[in-house]
C-alpha cells in the first residue's frame, strides 16, 4: 500500500526516470490522446486506452501524470487558468483511475481543484476513492465539505460527512468539526471550520502554507462582513471598502489580503478580493531586446 505523502515540488529526476520507463506506453497513448489549445499541457488519452495500453505499468503512469500535475501546479499557480484547471482535473481522474488504490491524486483533487471552480469535475474522483479506500475518513470528508460548501446541498453534505466521522480511522475531533460546520452562520464560517480541520491533519508542507494562506484571508473576510452588518446598522447601508469601516471606528486598520489584493464589499454586503483568492502574477521579466528598445526610445 502507498504512503501519502504528497509533495507538490517533485525532483526533475523522478519525471525523468518515469519517461525512460514508460517512454513506449506514453509514445502508444499520444496515438490517443485528445487535443488541447495550451503548449504547455500534455495531451492526456482516454480512462480506458489508458488502463489498456499500459497494462503492468498502470500504477508507473498514475505516478507520471500525478507529477505531472504537482509540476504544472507549482509552477504556474499564479497563471492557472480556466483549461489549465480542467486539464489537472482530467489527469488527476487518469491517475486515479490507472491506480484506484493510490491516495494522493484523491487528496490533491479534493483540497486544490474545488477553489479553482472545477468542482463538478471532482465529485466522480472522490466518490470512486472512497469505493477503493475505505478505510480512509478524508476522501468522504472532501466529498461532503463539497457538498456542504460548494454545491449548498446539506443533504448530501451530510451523508458523507457521517461517513467520514464514523469511520474507525478518523480523528477524535472530527464529530466536533461538522458539528461547527453545521452550526455556522456567516458566509465564510463554515469554510473557515473545514481548513482548520484540514490544516490540524496535512502533512505535507507545501499543502499546509497553500490551506494557511487561505485560512488567513477567509478569516479577515469573515470578520469583514460581520463588521458590515454592525455598519450597516448604524448608517442603513453597507460600507463599499474596509476604509469605510477604519472611518466609523469599526476596525483600526485596513486588514491586508495574503494574496495581494484588496478587499471590498458587494452591494448584498459579502466581502470578496481583487485578488479572487490566487496568488497574484509575477511581472515576465523583459529580454534583451525589450530593454534595448526602451533605452533606444528613451522610455
Amino acid at each position: 500500500m502507498r504512503k501519502a505523502t504528497l509533495t507538490f515540488h517533485p525532483p526533475s529526476l523522478i519525471l525523468v526516470s518515469l519517461l525512460l520507463l514508460l517512454a513506449p506506453v506514453i509514445h502508444m497513448l499520444h496515438i490517443h490522446t485528445t487535443p488541447i489549445k495550451s503548449q504547455t499541457l500534455s495531451p492526456l488519452p482516454r480512462k480506458e486506452v489508458a488502463q489498456i495500453s499500459a497494462m503492468e505499468f498502470r500504477p508507473l503512469l498514475s505516478d507520471y501524470y500525478l507529477v505531472l500535475v504537482a509540476q504544472l501546479y507549482g509552477g504556474m499557480k499564479a497563471r492557472l487558468g480556466k483549461e489549465e484547471v480542467m486539464w489537472m482535473a482530467r489527469a488527476l481522474d487518469l491517475a486515479a483511475s490507472l491506480d484506484p488504490y493510490y491516495t494522493e491524486p484523491y487528496y490533491f483533487a479534493g483540497n486544490v481543484i474545488p477553489w479553482y471552480g472545477a468542482v463538478d469535475t471532482v465529485i466522480p474522483i472522490l466518490k470512486r476513492g472512497i469505493e477503493y479506500k475505505k478505510g480512509d475518513w478524508r476522501i468522504p470528508f472532501y466529498l461532503g465539505f463539497i457538498y456542504f460548501y460548494f454545491k449548498k446541498d446539506p443533504v448530501k453534505g451530510a451523508k458523507y460527512l457521517s461517513m467520514a466521522t464514523q469511520n474507525p480511522h478518523a480523528p477524535s475531533y472530527l464529530p466536533l468539526l461538522v458539528a461547527r460546520l453545521y452550526s455556522e452562520k456567516g458566509h465564510y464560517s463554515a469554510a473557515i471550520a473545514y481548513l482548520e480541520g484540514l490544516y490540524r491533519s496535512t502533512q505535507d508542507p507545501k499543502l499546509k502554507e497553500t490551506i494557511g494562506k487561505r485560512l488567513s484571508a477567509l478569516i479577515i473576510m469573515d470578520r469583514l462582513e460581520k463588521l458590515g452588518m454592525e455598519y450597516k446598522k448604524r448608517y442603513g447601508t453597507f460600507p463599499r471598502t474596509p476604509r469605510d469601516l477604519v472611518e466609523a471606528g469599526l476596525l483600526n486598520r485596513v486588514p491586508r489580503d495574503p494574496y495581494g489584493g484588496r478587499f471590498f464589499f458587494k452591494k448584498d454586503g459579502t466581502v470578496w478580493t481583487t485578488s479572487s483568492l490566487r496568488e497574484r502574477k509575477r511581472p515576465k521579466a523583459k529580454g534583451k531586446k525589450e530593454k534595448k528598445k526602451e533605452r533606444s526610445t528613451g522610455q
